[in-house]
């Protein structure tokens, strides 16, 4: 079926309808749906397999009309069908929770909660995923009326504290992984119930590289947003800046041309590339294997000096502009770029053999950790996660945007579903991304590199979709007419992804975690989007022009 006869299909499921938010997109309907109705609605779209949900987003809308608004994002190839909650902010805000009927929502939900307030009834775990133990109760950054004087923190008391030294009963116990340990390159804290070295219950918190980029955004203007989502992760920035870049110029119906657009997919193919080989030698080493990891660093840097080469940096490339790009490829940058590649080939088909051929590793990832295609719909995997179980959630090819028009990409699927697909599949989409990336740069189209955007964006909402290297990234981009936004929600693929190491882990030996982990590549920083600075008199929590105003640029907790 065509994108229209998908949306149509969509609004019989949902019988009537009513469109009220003003947005240019297309592809996507918008159904305002009643609290009561919305479970039954949400249960409608999954029975029918009309596509999968891939955001839930809270606005406080307490500043236009006194009402909250929860939003249900479900997506079919280009389509985008979006359930509409709305509820007066003067009581308290309550919706069902979805979550046993769609699993992944659960992790969404209990970001509502933690960030607007909106309790989700039903839900089965109300702990905190995102603020810090002190953060004061009552208290939500993402509302209209927070003021930084409310969150002053308080003092810290647990619960439920965990059994002396973690005993459990009889060979049980409760084993801590982080947010500081060997196993981990980012912070992230889980608790593992084992029963001898088997896991049988396995629980996770996230949030201690939060920020607090949302709520900053709302602060400042189009312009200055480009840069701050761009540090939302070091190693996907430009799909950041790029995902954001993208949903501004739709809000302001600004066309890029066509050379800036190939110029976009050129760096996020060498952003890939990057993020791939890194991934590559972490779980390596998770496995043991440090000679692999030590080999897939050094190739790594063949893609950042052609980043830096090409943009003049080699982490966050800051090349994008809204309305295009500000670095050029010229014929010196060709010529290091189809090097680059030959080069990297080269090592990446020679990765690709050990992978699937060294015993010792295979004995850390085949059979381990195995998804079945029905399992990655239920979990609402994406990227290569998704596609090593034979499941093709790929925006490049089932909703292509910008240049994957003019320079499409095949999807690289395998069924096995356990480690070693995901291994081969990363491996195998990177020489897809040589190809095309050669292609680009051998029919570059002329032409300018930018545009001019205007200051004031038109009011209006977007979505942008666009395929980072861990999956689909998410933004939802709404804008009242002047110059800064009036909410951007940013939903990282990470987010999608973690649900299946929770499952996977219980009934696995307690060796085999951080290869789960390692898996399934996750990013803490795209995860955490609330600094914390200590100082004399205890800790305070500022804001991002107090931190520049006193010389901190970023500070992780």
């Amino acid at each position: 079926m065509n994108t229209e006869q998908v949306l149509k299909q969509a609004e019989n499921l949902l019988g009537t309808w009513n469109k009220e938010t003003s947005h240019p997109d297309p592809t996507r309907l918008d159904a305002v749906v009643d609290t009561n109705d919305l479970h039954a609605s949400v249960q409608a779209v999954h029975e029918a397999g009309w596509g999968y949900l891939t955001a839930i987003t809270g606005s406080d809308l307490g500043l236009v009309d006194g009402r909250m608004e929860i939003l249900y994002h479900f997506c079919s190839g280009p389509a985008v069908l979006t359930l509409r909650v709305r509820q007066s902010r003067d009581v308290q805000v309550v919706v069902p929770s979805i979550a046993d009927v769609i699993p992944p929502a659960s992790f969404f939900e209990r970001e509502l909660q933690e960030m607007l307030g909106i309790h989700v009834e039903g839900l089965n775990n109300s702990d905190r995923l995102f603020i810090s133990d002190d953060w004061p109760e009552g208290v939500y950054p993402m509302r209209a009326d927070f003021t930084l004087e409310q969150a002053a923190p308080v003092s810290v008391s647990h619960a439920a504290p965990l059994p002396e030294e973690g005993v459990v009963s009889g060979n049980t116990f409760v084993v801590p992984i982080g947010p500081q340990h060997p196993a981990l390159k980012e912070p992230g804290h889980f608790e593992f119930t084992v029963d001898g070295e088997i896991v049988t219950a396995a629980r996770m918190r996230l949030g201690y590289a939060h920020r607090g980029i949302e709520k900053a955004a709302e602060k400042r203007n189009w312009n200055q947003n480009l840069y701050l989502f761009e540090r939302v992760c070091g190693i996907c920035s430009h799909t950041h800046a790029m995902a954001y870049s993208m949903g501004v110029e739709k809000l302001a119906q600004v066309e890029v041309p066509l050379r800036a657009q190939a110029i976009r997919e050129l760096v996020a193919g060498l952003e890939r590339v990057h993020s791939h080989l890194l991934w590559l030698g972490v779980a390596a080493h998770e496995a043991g294997f440090d000679t692999l990891f030590m080999y897939s660093w050094r190739d790594r840097e063949t893609v950042m000096n052609l980043l830096e080469q090409i943009t003049g940096n080699r982490v966050n490339y800051s090349a994008n502009v809204l309305g295009g790009v500000k670095c050029e490829i010229g014929p010196e940058q060709s010529r290091s770029v189809k090097e680059g590649l030959t080069y990297l080939e080269g090592r990446i088909r020679h990765y690709l053999d050990v992978v699937t051929t060294d015993v010792m590793f295979l004995n850390r990832t085949r059979g381990i950790g195995t998804i079945s295609f029905d399992e990655a719909v239920r979990f609402g995997l994406l990227g290569p996660t998704a596609r090593a179980s034979g499941l093709v959630r790929d925006v490049r090819v089932e909703a292509p945007y910008g240049a994957y028009l003019r320079y499409p990409v095949s999807a690289v699927t395998e069924t096995n579903g356990d480690l070693e697909a995901r291994f081969v599949v990363r491996l195998k989409e990177l020489l897809v991304s040589c190809f095309t990336m050669r292609t680009i740069v051998d029919n570059l189209p002329e032409g300018p590199l930018s545009v001019r955007v205007p200051r004031k964006i038109p009011v209006g909402e977007t979505i942008s979709r666009m395929e980072a290297p861990r999956g689909e990234l998410f933004y939802y981009i709404r804008s009242s007419g002047g110059e800064t936004p009036a909410r951007i929600h940013v939903r990282t693929p990470s987010l999608c992804n973690w649900v299946s190491v929770l499952e996977k882990a219980v009934g696995r030996q307690l060796a085999d975690v951080p290869m789960l982990i390692a898996g399934m590549d996750p990013c803490f920083s795209c995860n955490d989007r609330m600094v914390t600075v200590s100082r004399s008199g205890g800790s305070q929590t500022w804001s991002w022009e107090q931190l520049r105003q006193h010389g901190i640029e970023y500070y992780k907790r």
